[in-house]
């Protein structure tokens, strides 16, 4: 073998080393650059939804994470927190220990439904087949068989009703005393059922102020020993009232323990309330407070069942600007 070929052969050798040193290397430098996109994957999978996430999934995220009825701590204070971190660079390392969310204080929830012990309020009649309607809110436009009386005197019979302490007749032939009622709920029954329309006439048979109905007066006649008259201002207010006095004594006397206060809770919340402003329109036979046990803590916690939320958002609402302060 002479020089020359001893040569070729050693410089194709020395060529095959590089090519096979190159070849390597590039391996090696794709297969660190995959396990770094499947490490950032996984840290967004795990956490909230990317900034290039998009509308649709965000919402999606949110909305999972809204509270529920129940008065539990939700997930939504601790998905908010991650959040906020994830969503800001450099606040934590990739591979490092997540960020911590702040520790959500728990909720107070709205009192377990207990009983009455002893006599009580009797139950509802059957509930309507159909809803009333108030007429400001029916497409069906109302009559007027009697001239309206002006909203001062309107004004005037709604608080004196409001502020009676009545005795309802039991079932077993006992009495209750009820409390005098707040004003502003009896003005803003009275205020969106007719707009403080004394001599209006609803299409479904709703009479007056309070819009009571027809199956009402010889109810509440009984129940409260009166003979008041829908037709008249002032038994018309009376009615309305006597039904809104039951309605406290029905839900405080079954869900309550015998309490009748309309005011807010620990929670903030006002049940009882609540249940009254919605049965006065929907019927009691509608409208009931139950018991629900979170599924996450175990707790047994109050819940509301109200066919009528709007209605009730609307009542309170008004109790709170007072309208008819403001009416010519």
């Amino acid at each position: 073998m002479n020089t020359s070929t001893t040569a070729r052969r050693a410089l194709v050798l020395v060529s095959a080393v590089a090519v096979s040193t190159a070849v390597l290397t590039g391996c090696g430098s794709k297969g660190s650059d995959t396990h770094q996109d499947a490490a950032a994957s996984t840290t967004t999978a795990a956490g909230t939804p990317s900034p290039t996430a998009s509308p649709s999934a965000t919402a999606s995220a949110t909305a999972s994470a809204t509270p529920s009825a129940t008065p539990t701590p939700s997930a939504s204070t601790s998905t908010s927190a991650k959040a906020g971190a994830s969503a800001q660079p450099g606040n934590a390392k990739p591979g490092g220990p997540a960020t911590q969310p702040p520790v959500a204080k728990p909720a107070i929830a709205a009192p377990v439904p207990v009983a009455k012990p002893g006599p009580v309020a009797p139950p509802p009649p059957p509930a309507p087949a159909t809803p009333h309607v108030p007429p400001l809110q029916s497409s069906c436009k109302p009559s007027h068989p009697q001239p309206d009386e002006p909203k001062e005197a309107v004004g005037a019979a709604l608080t004196s009703a409001a502020g009676q302490s009545r005795t309802l007749n039991l079932s077993n032939g006992g009495t209750d005393k009820l409390p005098p009622l707040p004003t502003n709920l009896v003005k803003a029954i009275a205020w969106q059922e007719s707009g403080w329309q004394s001599g209006i006439l609803a299409c479904d048979g709703g009479i007056g102020t309070m819009q009571i109905m027809p199956n009402t007066v010889d109810w509440m006649n009984t129940k409260f020993a009166t003979k008041s008259d829908p037709k008249t201002l002032s038994g018309n207010v009376q009615l309305g009232s006597q039904l809104l006095d039951w309605l406290v004594a029905y839900y405080g006397d079954s869900s309550f323990g015998g309490t009748y206060d309309l005011s807010a809770d620990a929670s903030g919340k006002t049940p009882l309330l609540d249940l009254v402003i919605s049965a006065y329109n929907a019927g009691a036979g509608n409208v009931h407070y139950n018991t629900v046990t979170d599924p996450t803590s175990g707790q047994v916690v109050g819940s509301l069942v109200i066919p009528n939320p709007s209605y009730v958002a609307n009542v309170k609402a008004l109790m709170s600007s007072q309208p008819w302060n403001k009416a010519g």
